[in-house]
């Protein structure tokens, strides 16, 4: 059997490549437009996995799943507007960074996950190296924001982040199917955002104009994004979720800061690196440990 760590790190470069093509192509596109389009995209491609699936599932599972479905709605919507607005190289680590942390504690709280002091340190590390890699390298972490906007949005969506999360791997240990997981969780996403374009936007006449306008970026985000999220579900399913999004949040840092800050040229790129470079080893430690 192919070990956790293998299913993370797939998942950590499939989604460090969907989220530059995201921030390439929300130049252009509204935030909660895309979010849409690409959630649209992705129901169908889902289905794909019906053969994997067993909806062996209880009405408190339904009930579970799609209140985790709201949830990463919400930090879909909040993720695309940072992303529009910020350095690709900023928000990344941030993104990944913060959840992290609340994501350890949640788990030692909710889920009685104990992991040995040394991964605890190692977590401490990536979560340190994040924070100096925004906040001492000259970066304008408030770009497009006021500063309270902006420091609302990323409490909130970090925090939403690990909620979901945690009730995932509530989920998979209840053994609920991670297929059937899937599936039933991108209709439940689709459908809210759907709702919510329809009160607030132009509905699926905006949605369709985006997928139309912007087929090939957001239909190449949605293959990704399907990827990379079954394998972070199996990887989650096999491990404690201490360990892998620890891991899994820590390589997507080296990916977007490396290429994502080359491509679109953004500033001390040496520093970020040589931070990199210190949550690469500390992320080694983590699971060597």
């Amino acid at each position: 059997m192919i070990a956790w760590y293998y299913f993370v790190l797939a998942s950590s470069v499939l989604m460090g490549i969907s989220t530059i093509l995201e921030k390439k192509t929300l130049k252009n596109e509204h935030a909660a437009a895309y979010s849409a389009a690409f959630t649209v995209i992705i129901l169908p491609l889902s289905l794909l996995f019906l053969p994997l699936a067993k909806f062996n599932i209880t009405l408190f599972e339904l009930a579970v799943i799609y209140i985790i479905s709201l949830l990463s709605t919400t930090t879909y919507v909040l993720t695309a507007k940072v992303f529009r607005h910020g350095n690709i190289s900023v928000a990344s680590p941030l993104f990944s960074s913060l959840p992290v942390m609340f994501t350890v504690v949640f788990a030692f709280l909710f889920l009685s996950e104990h992991l040995q002091l040394a991964q605890y340190v190692s977590i401490a590390v990536l979560i340190v190296a994040s924070y100096f890699m925004v906040f001492n390298t000259g970066s304008n972490v408030e770009a497009g924001y006021g500063k309270g906007k902006y420091a609302t949005i990323l409490l909130l969506d970090t925090i939403i982040m690990a909620v979901g999360a945690i009730l995932m791997k509530y989920l998979f240990l209840l053994q609920v199917n991670v297929f059937a997981y899937l599936i039933i969780g991108e209709y439940f996403m689709a459908l809210n955002l759907f709702v919510f374009m329809s009160f607030k936007y132009g509905g699926a006449r905006e949605i369709a104009e985006n997928i139309k306008k912007y087929k090939i970026p957001i239909l190449t985000i949605a293959v990704l994004t399907i990827l990379y999220r079954v394998t972070n579900y199996i990887a989650v399913y096999s491990a404690e979720i201490s360990l892998t999004s620890p891991l899994r949040n820590s390589v997507n840092v080296l990916i977007t800061v490396m290429v994502g800050g080359l491509i679109f040229g953004e500033k001390k790129l040496k520093v970020k690196l040589l931070l990199s470079a210190v949550i690469i080893a500390a992320a080694y430690a983590l699971i060597a440990l």
